[in-house]
């Protein structure tokens, strides 16, 4: 299933663009988060991956729709001191289609929005470069299988993105 993309409502300010993008493991996207939604099923995997000490102190919360969880975060609980993902194999889809696209995370902060995105770093490059594009619609058509298999539906949208995609 498609999304719309909207149309850009403020300038695009030119960034500074590197192609195959990875991520530099900063945590700074797991750290400005306040809630992470994910189904059930992905729920029950972060569970069973972690330790049950771990396992005890994740907070939770049913969302509007009854359909999915939050995690309660700011940071992230599974995030380890190290900045890494603690259940990185069994992260979430919301997590698994997140890219920053920041070409030097020295330089550049972290702008976290309320874009189809996450954040202002990824929506403008996404709207200045085709490599970018192709790279955040690779990252999604990845993720989105995870979330097939994990209990979403290509009908999910949500705040957070949804199956929706880039």
């Amino acid at each position: 299933m498609s999304k719309i993309i909207p149309l850009l409502e403020t300038p695009v300010k030119l960034r500074p663009i590197r192609l195959k993008w990875t991520c530099s493991i900063t945590g700074d996207c797991c750290k400005v988060v306040n809630t992470v939604l994910m189904s059930p099923a992905e729920q029950a995997e972060i569970v069973a991956y972690v330790s049950p000490d771990l396992a005890a102190t994740l907070r939770w919360a049913s969302d509007e729709s009854g359909r999915f969880v939050r995690l309660q975060a700011h940071p992230c609980p599974l995030l380890r001191a190290d900045n890494r993902c603690g259940v990185y194999p069994v992260r979430p889809y919301n997590c698994r289609r997140w890219g920053c696209m920041r070409a030097d995370v020295t330089k550049e902060p972290l702008e976290p929005d309320h874009s189809f995105l996450g954040c202002a770093n990824a929506r403008e490059r996404f709207h200045q470069n085709r490599g970018i594009r192709r790279q955040l619609a690779h990252m999604q058509t990845k993720a989105q299988r995870w979330a097939l298999r994990h209990g979403w539906t290509p009908d999910d949208s949500t705040p957070e993105g949804g199956l929706g995609g880039v």
